[in-house]
């Protein structure tokens, strides 16, 4: 009895005397890879990447104080960081970003944002092309330390290397496409605007097949009077989708500092918090059974174990009065968490792009600026072309 008494005091002290460890997180390098030989203009796929779908979720919302701006600005923030890594590595035509796909591209980049928390990076990325054929879906997932949000880091992108990893992932596919396929994504990308404008007159070119993907049936001849117009309108497109970069651009540039600040706290505070709730569970857990040891100490025979259950009991009774007020602790860094995101959240609201078009001027978000244009371009088309 005395033994397994003595063994429980052991144990208990063990307990009591257990510190909470520091993780590492690792950090990967992988750089962005870029083609050796110089690709043939004809051979460039254009990269449409659609605003991403953020993780707004009640526990998340809850963590944020309701903050969920913070979130949406994310998923568009994150489709421009990616933007700007495929287009400097040089293996595409343009890359834009075009949310809810309403501009046609020859790939599509659609992603969801998994976990994001100023220590750890998850995505799920889906490359398409433009005759539905889907190249891979894929999840990313990248943990950063303390060193990545370093003062002497210039606020370079914390997790510029899962970037570089999908960058790298997709060229590796475009890679294994022959010549023959890259041809034709192009042209059945070509023909899907030409159909949104006529779909009489290009709706015989490309059929769907029993697994959903878009075939080319004949192709139009190059000097078609109807597709140079249509070619001609998509040009203003494109000029449209050009002028409306310099939206994110300005958006990421403008956000790029406090985000930048918002991830490093949530990381400290993050770290923060998950320690203070470890020793506090630790504590009060600890004390506990402290206190429980103290107690049967009472009955034993030996003055001193007796003497060392007193003291159990005041260790106890000490350690989960600690554990109380580390629960209180992490309460606080739940509450300056809100506090960084409510800041963040004022400093990133978007604001009104006015482009004119033909005495049209559009306002909005501008995912209502992309629906006011496809109106404008069907104005365009039917002016042009007297509705043909």
């Amino acid at each position: 009895m005395r033994k397994s008494i003595n063994l429980f005091i052991i144990s208990t002290c063990l307990l009591l005397a257990a510190c909470s460890t520091n993780t590492i997180r690792p950090t990967k390098s992988e750089s962005a890879l870029m083609t050796d030989v110089v690709t043939p203009e004809a051979l460039l796929l254009d990269v449409g990447v659609n605003i991403f779908e953020p993780n707004i979720t009640k526990q998340k919302s809850k963590d944020l104080g309701g903050y969920t701006g913070i979130l949406e600005a994310e998923a568009n923030y994150m489709p421009f960081r990616l933007m700007e890594t495929l287009q400097n590595s040089g293996n595409w035509g343009v890359v834009r970003i075009i949310p809810n796909r309403q501009s046609e591209m020859d790939v599509w980049v659609d992603g969801k944002i998994i976990k994001s928390n100023g220590a750890l990076l998850e995505l799920e990325i889906t490359v398409s092309d433009a005759s539905n054929s889907q190249w891979y879906n894929k999840r990313y997932k990248q943990k950063v330390g303390a060193a990545a949000y370093n003062i002497n880091s210039n606020k370079k992108e914390p997790f510029q290397n899962l970037y570089n990893e999908i960058a790298n992932d997709m060229l590796l596919f475009y890679r294994k496409l022959n010549p023959e396929k890259i041809t034709n994504i192009r042209a059945i990308s070509q023909l899907q605007f030409a159909r949104r404008f006529s779909p009489v007159a290009f709706d015989d070119y490309v059929e769907t097949d029993n697994k959903g993907r878009l075939i080319i049936k004949r192709l139009p001849a190059t000097n078609d009077p109807l597709l140079q117009r249509i070619n001609s309108v998509r040009e203003r497109d494109h000029l449209f989708v050009d002028t409306l970069q310099d939206y994110y651009a300005n958006f990421t540039r403008q956000m790029n500092e406090p985000y930048f600040e918002w991830r490093r706290a949530y990381y400290e505070e993050g770290e923060a918090l998950r320690e203070v709730r470890s020793q506090a569970t630790k504590r009060l857990v600890g004390g506990v059974l402290a206190v429980l040891a103290g107690v049967l100490a009472q009955g034993s025979d030996s003055p001193v174990t007796r003497t060392a259950g007193e003291i159990g009991i005041l260790a106890g009774g000490v350690a989960v009065a600690s554990g109380i007020h580390k629960q209180e602790e992490a309460k606080i860094h739940v509450e300056t968490l809100q506090e960084i995101s409510a800041s963040l959240d004022a400093e990133i609201k978007p604001y009104t792009v006015n482009l004119e078009e033909r005495t049209v001027t559009l306002t909005g978000s501008v995912t209502e600026q992309y629906a006011q244009w496809r109106a404008v371009l069907s104005e365009i088309y039917r002016a042009e072309t007297g509705g043909i």
